[in-house]
């Protein structure tokens, strides 16, 4: 019993305790202010909903506005931005809002940080909170190193100041600075606060001259290096060999960084061999005028062969022409894998644009299966005249192909003539979609015209599927021939089908039999006289006889509809082994109907016997009777043996007698 109580008791004092210590979290954690108007609505906490930003309070330092939970020095209530509700448009003008005397600081800046210049802050500090000072959101280099690559600080021998705790801001301002790259202090000054310019071991390791009068980057790189020097990764040769007097006076000189001689001859007082190369047709304007250092450091650099800049940034700090391609999308892959070095030579060339071959083969010198192209019976004429930059931009595009215009545009800056004449009614789909890649080859071909193909394949590769349908034997001769172009424009033309002809002249071109025909008879089929063949002709192939696009009877149908709707046939329109053409003519007749003879020769050919009811009926031998159609109707009937239906009585009654 005595036990029970003890365990009873201890629960109490452990539930107490619990309860006391909630009691004082709840009481340090700062409130959020809630002001609410008469009549308002009280407003709700943002942290009641936004939970997930709860844990920035464990963070070693808090925003102040966030300590204060005080959302709305930054975001609004209700939204006003569509991202994140904030009070400014621009992070660094939020900021600013609270951190004026930043903003001042940074209107005096010359140089201001790239982030910042982009306005924007939270790239290297966090908006709520954070477990380092200031909230940054890394330590020491590796908060620049979000950023900045770290590889040109961790060579060989890396700069003291880099590797010491404070790291890049021994040297650099993280926001802005007076001086260029953010410096604290004016280069030479940051340097000597670190480096006596007067100390021996200083003078001697600079050959006695006053470096310090010029500038300590021209030589050293501030961050780390792989020599143990710390000097640049490109050194001109009398320097690496202390032979500072190669090119400037002795050191005990009044003026000794002054050079021995004008640049050009300086630099041929080494260089002979390059002089000498140099004599060609065509020289850089520098190289010329005797300007090496418009090129080349005299000291050391970061790039290749001693250059000032990277290649590509040095040839278009001249060339501002071409300063915006290389943001091309289709930039030439020799400047991308080399620099403009790949084609020109940076010096003189004995061919134009300091190409380092003629014009007419500096392309194959990489494109060789392209120059295999020369060996084609048909080349383009441009292709011909190895005038590669008539359709091709030689550094870089935002076409395909390096193309100087889109695809569908290059064509017609020389073919205007064509452009004009594919203006027409009826346009190949290809022309339409100015894609004369489809059909012709841009360089060279075995084929007429630069086509891709023999003019079948062409046609082949997209109609395919009218050609798989009918077999040889039931195509029209120019068709199974393959000669598409007999009949058809490959480009437009003013008549349906692209046809290069109206109808019928097209058709006549070949079936001029018919048009001979034609004109000496007495009657013709309405869709012959209206040229419209192909009513009734398929122009590629049928496997109906004639080319017809369906059989006769039905075929008919389609226009005479007064035969197509009679339900219960009768007569010859209802014979299954007879159709329409065993009576007329398709296309001309000197017979009234398009009779292929005059009633009653025509009838005659099938009624040929004289039977006891055909005696009987017509009171006469058949070889006797003038016309038919007199009495009977010829396709149709309404009424027994195909008797027309007359309103005189007798002969309704066949009492023929009463009258004859």
């Amino acid at each position: 019993m005595i036990n029970k109580i003890k365990h009873n008791r201890l629960i109490l004092i452990a539930i107490a305790l619990t309860s006391l210590f909630l009691l004082l979290i709840f009481s340090c954690a700062p409130q959020e202010e809630i002001v609410r108007r008469p009549g308002a609505f009280a407003p709700k906490p943002c942290l009641d909903c936004h939970k997930e930003q709860l844990k920035d309070f464990n963070k070693k330092y808090v925003h102040a506005p966030m300590a204060k939970r005080d959302c709305e020095a930054c975001h609004i209530r209700h939204g006003k931005i569509a991202v994140r509700a904030f009070k400014e448009r621009e992070e660094k003008k939020l900021c600013y809002l609270c951190h004026k005397e930043m903003a001042e600081k940074m209107e005096k800046m010359t140089y201001e940080h790239t982030a910042l210049k982009q306005n924007k802050c939270i790239p290297c500090h966090h908006p709520h909170s954070s477990d380092n000072k200031s909230l940054l959101k890394n330590i020491g280099n590796e908060q620049c190193f979000i950023c900045h690559k770290d590889t040109t600080f961790k060579r060989k021998k890396i700069h003291k100041p880099v590797a010491e705790i404070a790291g890049c801001l021994t040297c650099h301002n993280p926001h802005g600075s007076k001086y260029e790259n953010n410096l604290v202090k004016a280069e030479l000054e940051l340097c000597k606060d670190c480096h006596s310019f007067t100390a021996v071991a200083f003078k001697n390791a600079h050959r006695n001259y006053p470096v310090q009068d010029g500038k300590c980057m021209g030589c050293h790189t501030p961050h780390s290096s792989t020599n143990d020097k710390l000097l640049r990764e490109s050194i001109h040769a009398p320097m690496v060999a202390g032979m500072c007097d190669s090119c400037h006076f002795k050191a005990s000189d009044p003026k000794p960084l002054s050079i021995s001689m004008p640049d050009g001859k300086l630099c041929y007082s080494c260089h002979k061999k390059e002089e000498a190369e140099f004599k060609t047709a065509h020289r850089h304007n520098p190289v010329d005028e005797g300007k090496c250092m418009s090129c080349h450091d005299p000291h050391a650099t970061d790039f290749s062969k001693v250059l000032i800049k990277e290649e590509k940034s040095l040839c278009i700090s001249c060339h501002k022409k071409s300063e915006g391609i290389l943001s091309v999308s289709k930039l030439h892959q020799p400047i991308k894998d080399i620099g403009c070095t790949a084609c020109h030579n940076p010096h003189g060339s004995n061919y134009q644009l300091y190409l380092s071959a003629p014009k007419e083969k500096a392309c194959f010198t990489c494109h060789s299966d392209i120059e295999k192209a020369f060996k084609e019976k048909n080349t383009h004429l441009p292709f011909a005249k190895s005038e590669c930059t008539g359709c091709h931009d030689a550094h870089g595009s935002n076409n395909e192909l390096m193309l100087k215009t889109a695809i569908t545009d290059i064509c017609y800056q020389c073919h205007k003539k064509e452009e004009g004449e594919f203006f027409k009614t009826f346009i190949h789909k290809p022309v339409e979609d100015k894609q004369c890649n489809l059909c012709h080859q841009s360089h060279s071909s075995p084929n007429v015209k630069l086509l891709r193909n023999t003019p079948d394949k062409i046609c082949n590769d997209c109609h395919n599927n009218i050609i798989s349908e009918i077999a040889d034997k039931d195509a029209h001769a120019p068709f199974r021939n393959k000669m598409c172009m007999s009949c058809h424009d490959p480009h437009a033309s003013d008549f349906s089908g692209v046809t290069i002809k109206q109808k019928p002249e097209l058709c006549y071109d070949c079936h001029q039999g018919v048009e001979r025909e034609l004109s000496v008879r007495k009657v013709t089929h309405v869709p012959l006289e209206e040229g419209k063949c192909i009513e009734c002709h398929n122009a590629h192939g049928s496997k109906i006889g004639n080319l017809l696009v369906g059989k006769p009877k039905q075929l008919c149908a389609t226009c005479h509809e007064d035969m197509a709707d009679v339900k219960d046939k009768k007569g010859h329109i209802g014979q299954e082994n007879i159709d329409c053409l065993n009576c007329h003519i398709s296309h001309y007749s000197d017979q009234k109907g398009l009779l292929a003879e005059k009633d009653p020769d025509l009838c005659r050919k099938c009624h040929t016997t004289d039977t006891e009811r055909l005696l009987t009926s017509h009171l006469r031998p058949l070889a006797k009777i003038n016309k038919c159609t007199r009495c009977h109707e010829p396709h149709i009937p309404r009424n027994q043996g195909m008797i027309k239906k007359f309103a005189h009585d007798p002969f309704n009654k066949r009492n023929c007698k009463v009258c004859h």
